[in-house]
């Protein structure tokens, strides 16, 4: 019986693990690319919302990050659904997180400025812990030390610790978007380039020290406001954790058309693709299978095929 046991063990298939990453476009930049007539009126949010939660749910993850989240997509403002509740009434069986990170105050309420947030598949993962971290080095929860380092004061990455049900693991999960304004730090200018770089070593850094408990797998998605050839990704990239989309390159193992066409954004009127790769996956203690770019329309308000936003969904298959 036991060298039966052990050879039923071995044979056992490793869980699946599908993520994705979506910049979803907060409803302000929407607003005002419309309204210089750059953008379709049918890409503003209350129009593209319908289109957003279609991409959710043919993305098919088990976990999502979203990045550019504002107080509409949240649906903090009057009248106007939550995301989820749209990705829900499509069938999404989804649980999330959204928190405010307007201000780094305690309890976390009020508006958000390009927020992230986390969905899960609620009959697949339990919560058990949860965190916000403003990469201008404010820590996420009171008691838990602060320690600053220039960075974006209104940026943040937000962490979910989830038990798979179906791999009976944990599993660390960020969304970050280390996105920044040129500012001052002690009477300096700080260019837009060196905080994007700091906010993504803040990234790592906040991983590595105060997430991830050792030996946890763990993922972080990011739109991190920059191609490969920047030192900002270059940050995130000298680290444990591994770009899907460049590891399968290396090994030779990414499809034919992810090679080809590697463009993760479309431009505002929608005639081209552009801005190359910013969106990107990135893991630790995870076999790698599989990265695609989702870049499909859907139909909108009046009916009108677009794409839902200015990013589209990026997604990698892994196995623990």
């Amino acid at each position: 019986m036991a060298l039966l046991w052990a050879l039923c063990t071995l044979a056992a298939p490793k869980a699946p693990l599908r993520v994705g990453t979506y910049d979803v476009a907060n409803s302000f930049n929407r607003r005002v690319q419309a309204e210089k007539g750059n953008m379709s009126l049918q890409r503003m949010w209350c129009n593209s919302a319908i289109a957003v939660a279609d991409a959710i749910i043919e993305a098919d993850c088990d976990i999502l990050g979203l990045q550019d989240v504002c107080d509409s997509i949240a649906g903090r403002r009057e009248g106007v659904k939550p995301l989820i509740d749209l990705v829900k009434e499509r069938g999404g069986d989804y649980d999330w997180l959204v928190l405010s990170n307007k201000n780094p105050n305690f309890p976390l309420e009020g508006a958000m400025a390009n927020g992230t947030a986390v969905l899960w598949r609620a009959s697949r993962f339990e919560l058990r812990d949860w965190g916000i971290n403003w990469l201008s080095g404010v820590y996420d929860k009171p008691g838990r030390a602060k320690e600053y380092q220039y960075g974006s004061d209104n940026a943040s990455m937000m962490w979910v610790r989830l038990y798979d049900r179906t791999a009976g693991k944990e599993l660390i999960f960020t969304s970050a978007s280390p996105s920044g304004p040129t500012q001052y730090d002690k009477g300096q200018k700080v260019t837009y380039h060196e905080i994007n770089i700091a906010n993504c070593r803040n990234i790592v850094d906040y991983m590595q020290r105060d997430i991830v408990p050792k030996g946890m797998p763990s993922v972080i998605a990011v739109n991190a406001h920059n191609a490969p050839s920047h030192d900002g990704y270059k940050a995130l990239t000298s680290s444990v954790w591994l770009d899907v989309h460049d590891r399968l390159h290396e090994e030779g193992a990414l499809s034919e058309e992810a090679e080809q066409v590697r463009d993760t954004c479309n431009s505002p009127d929608e005639s081209k693709l552009q801005g190359g790769r910013p969106d990107h996956i990135l893991v630790d203690g995870f076999g790698i299978k599989d990265y695609k770019v989702l870049r499909k329309k859907y139909p909108t308000a009046d009916g009108t095929l677009h794409y839902p936003a200015l990013h589209f969904p990026v997604v990698a298959e892994l196995t623990y």
